[in-house]
């Protein structure tokens, strides 16, 4: 009896661990070797340094060629592409790889002349400007050493990090609002997914599910909003939610992840990393993400998902988590 027992957790574990990996996202290649990290809040720089992802330095790199925006997503492809030739160009130079240098050169010219339509000595400036950039941004001697997933980035300026203004969260509708079709469409998806974890179910299914609740709650997000008399302008909340599905739903975790039930830890770990690897923003705009995460909450239990004790369990994580977040993003960015 003892021996069928054993066999028994044992084929359970065994299927939990295939479901995992079945849940792992598929948008960004897997690491050849599994590597244990801090979070990117806690990972040291050098004095006036800061530590970012590889696709935030590239994005804050960009800058100077993103001003103006794009016309269609043809152009923005082009600019792209020409900030990761000026970005090798840069790092060839800095160092000291003089073919790769010439080679880069060579292509750079052409794209400055194709994307920005700059020749001679106004490209020549252009291109000095951008090398000039990169190697302050990124010193290639304070860089980590490879391989590694994150850089070193300059602190050029130094932001003031408020405390988030509670008073713009207020309804001029305090009844609660009852679901209607639409509602429960996305209630029933997300009871779905959850029920997809649970059993361990196809990942192209269980994808394609998520990503459609990751799209219809905005809609439905920001309509509720709108129907409780929201005094601040919704729409730098309705998006927040978006990236904190993403992480519950479409990434590995340790342990069983619902929405309606997210572990102290794993709300740690969304604000501590996830969402300062992931997202590229202002620092201030950062700040939305707490505020924002607990009006989506309440917007699940009016809409049935959520029971009330459920929500205020979350709630209560989510305003201790704001203000340990605020002091990261006030270590991080002044």
């Amino acid at each position: 009896m003892k021996k069928n027992k054993k066999e028994i957790v044992k084929r359970q574990a065994k299927s939990r661990e295939k479901a995992r990996k079945r849940r792992q996202v598929r948008l960004v290649k897997p690491s050849p070797a599994f590597m244990v990290r801090p979070p990117i809040s806690q990972i040291e720089a050098p004095k006036g340094f800061m530590v970012v992802s590889s696709s935030q330095a590239l994005m804050e790199y960009a800058k100077p060629l993103m001003e103006t925006d794009a016309e269609n997503l043809d152009e923005l492809n082009r600019r792209m592409e020409l900030v990761s030739s000026l970005w090798n160009l840069a790092v060839s130079q800095q160092k000291g790889e003089q073919q790769e240098y010439s080679r880069w050169m060579e292509r750079v010219k052409v794209g400055v002349k194709k994307v920005l339509n700059l020749d001679g000595a106004e490209r020549d400036r252009f291109i000095a400007e951008m090398i000039e950039r990169q190697v302050h941004l990124f010193p290639e001697e304070l860089q980590p050493a490879p391989p590694s997933m994150f850089m070193h980035m300059r602190k050029d300026v130094s932001y003031l990090i408020p405390p988030f203004d509670d008073s713009r969260n207020r309804f001029r509708v305090n009844a609660a609002i009852p679901p209607d079709e639409e509602d429960l469409r996305l209630i029933g998806k997300i009871d779905a997914l959850d029920d997809h974890i649970r059993r361990g179910s196809d990942y192209d299914t269980y994808e394609k599910l998520a990503l459609s609740i990751e799209d219809e709650s905005k809609a439905g997000f920001r309509k509720w909003l709108i129907a409780k008399g929201f005094e601040d302008d919704p729409e730098p909340y309705v998006h927040c939610p978006e990236i904190y599905l993403t992480f519950l739903y479409r990434y590995v975790h340790d342990d069983l992840v619902l929405l309606k039930s997210v572990r102290n830890q794993y709300i740690i770990e969304f604000f501590e990393d996830f969402l300062l690897r992931k997202m590229i923003c202002k620092p201030v705009e950062y700040l939305y993400w707490p505020p924002a995460l607990k009006l989506f909450y309440r917007f699940l239990n009016e809409k049935g998902y959520l029971s009330a004790n459920e929500t205020a369990i979350l709630l209560g994580s989510l305003d201790a988590m704001e203000k340990h977040f605020r002091a990261i993003l006030q270590e991080r960015y002044h």
